[in-house]
């Protein structure tokens, strides 16, 4: 496991949940309180990063995404699963009513947002599967993840990390350069784990740039996370092999 990719994953451990309870007069729920399935993914997620990968598939994240599945199965509701109360009041005002269910009543459509576990649990599952270089899979419980939380900049960057993987430039460029704009949404992020994933943002963007040979937007995108974490070595590392590149004619 790359010391980046462990990274993302503790980064997860790192996000202390609040709780916030609200409803509007539209039936707009939020919810974000800490939660046992919270738990139940934190401890799947520290089992892949000990190596047991299958495992934490097959046992806490499957329990909880299961769990959720089955709940809310054959819901009238628009169902968000939220990182934080900023994030949860967020998809209420931008959305309402439910996809796809347009013979419920406006006046009995709910938007209702949960705590991250049912999210992060296919983003975990997701990880897990892009740990085992099992790519469309990994595809596909990532966006799972962003269905239910559509502007969260960690779903979003591994999303975009799967796409690289596949070498799928283009599609991996525009997700890392839309990471940015969601990270200060982050709720109970520090300072610190937001610099980071603004700073992998534009690490992303580099390496993307620089496999499509727009090497002055990939100096650029290097610049940019050294800005945010002054002398961060890998950026310094890439900056160095584009001059190279650059010096033998490429």
């Amino acid at each position: 496991m790359s010391r980046e990719r462990r990274y993302a994953a503790i980064a997860c451990l790192l996000v202390v949940l609040a709780g916030c309870a609200t409803e509007t007069p539209r039936k707009f729920v939020v919810n974000t309180s800490p939660s046992a399935d919270d738990k139940e993914v934190m401890d799947g997620v520290r089992m892949i990063d000990a190596g047991q990968i299958q495992a934490a598939i097959d046992g806490p994240l499957n329990d909880v995404i299961a769990r959720y599945e089955t709940k809310y199965a054959h819901s009238p509701d628009r169902i968000y699963s939220a990182r934080g109360p900023i994030q949860g009041l967020m998809y209420m005002v931008t959305e309402g009513g439910a996809p796809g269910k347009k013979d419920v009543p406006e006046d009995r459509r709910n938007a209702i947002a949960l705590g991250p576990a049912w999210a992060m649990a296919y983003w975990a599952r997701g990880y897990a599967y892009g740990e085992m270089a099992r790519y469309p899979e990994a595809e596909a419980e990532v966006k799972k993840a962003l269905a239910l939380s559509p502007n969260d900049a960690q779903y979003t960057g591994e999303l975009a990390y799967i796409y690289q993987m596949q070498k799928r430039t283009e599609e991996s460029l525009a997700l890392y350069t839309a990471m940015p704009d969601m990270i200060p949404i982050m709720d109970n992020w520090s300072d610190a784990v937001k610099n980071e994933f603004l700073c992998k943002a534009y690490r992303g963007q580099g390496y993307d740039l620089v496999e499509l040979k727009r090497y002055d937007e990939a100096v650029a995108a290097y610049q940019a996370c050294m800005k945010v974490i002054p002398g961060e070595p890998k950026s310094k590392a890439e900056l160095g092999y584009i001059e190279g590149v650059r010096g033998k004619g490429h």
